[in-house]
């Protein structure tokens, strides 16, 4: 087994030995190096011996492959190697590079089901074998995938196997001891001394138990995975498995008991053999022309990863926002709850798949800045009932709000895939890749404002991502469940930057617009009006800036509580939601009384304002 990574700058030398007649596969740098750019699997006709390239996650920021070797170290893995090779067969980690490499092949395999136009997948299979039913093959490591499952679901058929054969053993078979022995005649009466019992000569069901436990045995010393076996039998050695294929000794056994087999576990398991027999003996003997499963860009297959979790692909979303009219492409939007209310908004998120050592440049965090301002102006233009080339037909969501100005929060996130080396693990596993907030804002303290634009970082597990994205079982609830994450993150971040409150119209007081107009000059961008009820959120930072121009931007929210009710700062709070996960939000208003105000005012004015206080109290 021949083990690579993606995009890891080998020894030209080294390539060019490994990969032999597969130059197109690798791409030559400066100072004798050169990189692999594919992911997936071959079958080396020139070396005889299966490839796996792996992604380029699974190297560490040290350039260590799973946080432990150089990667040139374990470039051939062959259970008779000694040093690096034997290091890691003895630590197991052989079988979790094979399990990778399954992973990564149906994950593939899942991307080219689920995007049958792309161009990015270089596949082919070996074309000469064929099954009994005359059906063209499949890639061997199809055929080892699928030895390997029937293993798991009979793993019990050798004992039931015994069962059949010992039942009836050593019963006389009276037919067979009249018609084919001599009795002894005594006084009329015949003896039979010898008799022909049930006993079989040749067990054919354990033949095939047996061939494909061997089979088995064979493959996990060739391609270092482990399977566990009660079969009590004498199997045949990895040797004479390998001298049935290189004589076509395999092929013509199986067709000499061929119809021998009568129950759907043997036909099935038969069938099996069969194939890989026919598959490994054409291999051996170079009547094929390919065996391979690859892709040049493994970017586009994560970013489909992430749009199956997320589940961008079924939100019937605007082609304008996908694919926005200054060209620019967007990996994943989908309609879910605001960051501030329960209305609707776009959640835009870009999938990042780079090695350890690469950060998210500038032009990245530029481009997805720019996602969020096409998305808000796709949304005032349908609010203006102008549809660019007349295409969309959607109703808009609520960006902006007409009374304050004010506008919605755009939730904006970068989602990279990590490995940890530390613990290979397949759990969820998404955590910020830091707690701070990236903005793009042309004013401090104005999060409502339109060009106000922010923007987080996660990491997912990688192993998480590609284990789920290959099963293909689709979840509603894990989809919200990571909605929901997303969501709760961004609402605590802007928690611990702004104060958020509520604001509302005093009983006998100005109305809204007069006080929006009124203090409009002071809190433009500070507030936003949410469809949901007659109240005005205001949001102010918590901390000055210390490049803020003048004291102008930094409002009290003092100067609102004149003219209206002022909430108490909401909090944030969970709740469960239709899944169960929990989810938070910002909890009701608690309105602040100014006592000493109320009393000051007419009797009939004032009775107005504790009327006011006793309804906003009992809600």
């Amino acid at each position: 087994m021949i083990l690579l990574f993606e995009e890891y700058h080998y020894p030209k030398q080294l390539l060019k030995e490994v990969l032999g007649g597969y130059a197109h596969l690798y791409t030559e740098l400066k100072n004798g190096k050169a990189k692999v750019q594919y992911v997936g699997y071959f079958f080396s006709k020139e070396k005889g011996d299966s490839v796996f390239i792996l992604p380029k996650v699974f190297i560490d920021d040290q350039h260590k492959a799973f946080g432990k070797y150089q990667p040139e170290d374990i470039t051939s893995i062959n259970a008779d190697d000694d040093g690096v090779v034997k290091r890691l067969i003895e630590d197991g980690d052989h079988n979790v590079i094979f399990e990778l490499s399954v992973w990564i092949y149906r994950a593939i395999t899942q991307f080219v089901s689920r995007n049958i136009d792309t161009d990015i997948v270089d596949d082919a299979v070996i074309q000469n074998p064929t099954d009994v039913n005359g059906e063209k093959s499949q890639t061997m490591l199809d055929i080892i995938l699928q030895l390997l499952d029937f293993h798991k679901k009979h793993r019990h058929l050798f004992t039931y196997v015994s069962i059949i054969n010992v039942s009836g053993n050593n019963k006389i078979h009276w037919a067979k001891t009249i018609s084919k022995t001599q009795p002894i005649i005594k006084d009329k009466t015949p003896y039979y001394v010898e008799f022909r019992n049930k006993n079989k000569v040749v067990n054919l069901d354990e033949e095939l138990v047996i061939l494909f436990y061997s089979t088995l045995e064979y493959l996990c010393d060739t391609y270092n995975f482990r399977v566990k076996s009660d079969v009590q039998y004498e199997l045949l050695s990895s040797q004479k498995i390998r001298d049935l294929i290189e004589t076509k000794r395999g092929t013509r056994s199986l067709k000499k008991i061929r119809r021998k087999y009568f129950t759907d576990e043997f036909v099935k398991l038969w069938r099996l053999l069969y194939t890989f027999f026919d598959m490994a003996e054409n291999i051996k003997s170079h009547k094929y022309h390919e065996d391979r499963l690859l892709v040049k860009n493994f970017n586009i297959v994560f970013e489909d990863m992430i749009d199956y979790l997320i589940g961008s692909k079924t939100e019937g979303i605007p082609d304008e926002l996908k694919n926005q009219a200054d060209g620019k492409i967007v990996d994943h939007i989908y309609k879910a709850k605001s960051l501030i209310d329960d209305s609707d908004i776009y959640y835009v998120g870009d999938s990042k798949y780079y090695a350890a050592w690469n950060e998210v440049g500038a032009n990245s965090i530029y481009k997805q800045f720019t996602y969020a301002k096409n998305i808000v102006q796709f949304n005032i233009n349908l609010l203006h009932h102008w549809e660019p080339q007349h295409k969309s037909k959607d109703r808009h969501l609520p960006y902006r709000d007409s009374l304050t100005e004010g506008y919605n929060i755009t939730p904006n996130f970068f989602i990279r895939g990590v490995v940890n080396s530390q613990n290979i693990s397949y759990d969820e596993d998404i955590k910020e890749q830091s707690d701070v907030v990236r903005y793009n804002r042309h004013f401090y303290n104005r999060l409502f404002d339109r060009d106000t634009l922010i923007l987080k970082e996660y990491n997912i597990n990688f192993l998480y991502v590609l284990s789920t994205y290959a099963i293909h079982i689709d979840s509603e609830s894990r989809t919200h469940r990571l909605r929901t994450l997303f969501r709760n993150d961004l609402i605590e971040s802007l928690d611990k930057t702004y104060t958020f409150y509520k604001v509302k119209q005093k009983a006998g007081g100005i109305g809204l617009e007069e006080l929006v107009r009124t203090h409009f000059y002071t809190f433009a961008g500070r507030m936003y009006k949410s469809p949901e009820d007659d109240t005005i959120w205001v949001a102010l930072e918590k901390e000055r800036a210390t490049e803020a121009e003048n004291d102008r931007e930094y409002p009290s929210i003092d100067l609102l509580s004149r003219d209206a009710m002022v909430s108490n700062p909401l909090e944030v709070c969970e709740r469960a939601s239709d899944y169960g996960c929990i989810e938070k939000y910002f909890s009701s208003p608690k309105w602040s009384v100014d006592y000493a105000y109320i009393f000051q005012q007419p009797e009939s004015e004032s009775l107005g304002l504790v009327a006011d206080v006793k309804i906003a109290y009992n809600e």
